[in-house]
């Protein structure tokens, strides 16, 4: 018998056993990692939603805040806060652009000229915006605080003009013909309807929200629903007021 080839055998047979051992023992670690990292996942994953939310907050521009404030606007059954830096920095931006436009090629001079038409168009249109809804329901606007703190000086004094010249047409039109109690403008009936109309705050909208919220009550006859970033929902405007107010969601 040939000891060098016993010896070898036997030396091969306790490596093979050792390799085995070390491998299932490798692959028991790893399967106990991947469970911690399992447990550990959710955290991490909320952790870096809520790093984006703050960095994106923190890069936010002008034109992104008046972008979404438009959208706001033009959902949003009553008047919103009105965003007046904002404005002011994207104007004094376009009258930069507009004297750097002089000086620059024609082709430069083409695409500063579309992206300051563009920043005018969205101005122009917030703005109508507003004052559309400033027509429609001008005297309850007039006489609440919070709405008259949320227009602009310009705003506050359009939609007082507003009042005076509407309320000079009615009398003149017709009720200078009725009976002195029958002339109000702002009267209350019996059954407690106003003559002053004002915006519908339970109208359904569509909103995304921004951050994560948790849970939220929507109503008070349903269970509380986890509002998480990106998640859409419609509802009654009354009830995510507060949050659009905060920042918190926004309308779509």
């Amino acid at each position: 018998m040939n000891t060098d080839n016993l010896y070898s055998d036997n030396l091969g047979s306790q490596l093979n056993q050792l390799g085995s051992i070390a491998s299932d023992s490798l692959d028991a670690a790893m399967d106990t990692d991947t469970l911690e990292m399992d447990g550990q996942g959710a955290d991490v994953q909320d952790t870096v939603d809520d790093q984006e939310e703050d960095d994106e907050e923190f890069l936010e521009d002008d034109l992104s805040i008046l972008m979404r404030a438009w959208v706001n606007e033009r959902n949003a059954p009553d008047l919103l806060e009105y965003e007046g830096t904002t404005i002011e920095n994207l104007m004094e931006l376009v009258d930069f652009q507009t004297q750097k436009i002089k000086s620059q090629p024609p082709m430069i001079a083409n695409i500063i000229k579309i992206d300051v038409d563009r920043v005018k168009y969205l101005v122009r249109s917030y703005l109508r915006t507003r004052l559309a809804k400033i027509e429609q329901h001008a005297m309850h606007y007039t006489r609440d605080d919070m709405y008259k703190e949320r227009m602009s000086q310009n705003e506050l004094e359009y939609a007082k003009g507003f009042v005076s010249l509407e309320e000079k047409h009615m009398r003149r039109s017709f009720l200078d013909q009725l009976p002195p109690h029958l002339r109000g403008l702002d009267e209350t009936a019996g059954n407690g309807m106003n003559m002053v109309t004002k915006p519908n705050l339970d109208a359904a909208v569509f909103c995304r929200v921004r951050t994560n919220v948790g849970e939220f009550q929507f109503d008070t006859s349903e269970d509380p629903i986890l509002m998480k970033r990106n998640n859409i929902f419609i509802t009654r405007y009354n009830i995510i007021r507060n949050l659009l107010e905060d920042g918190k969601v926004e309308l779509i």
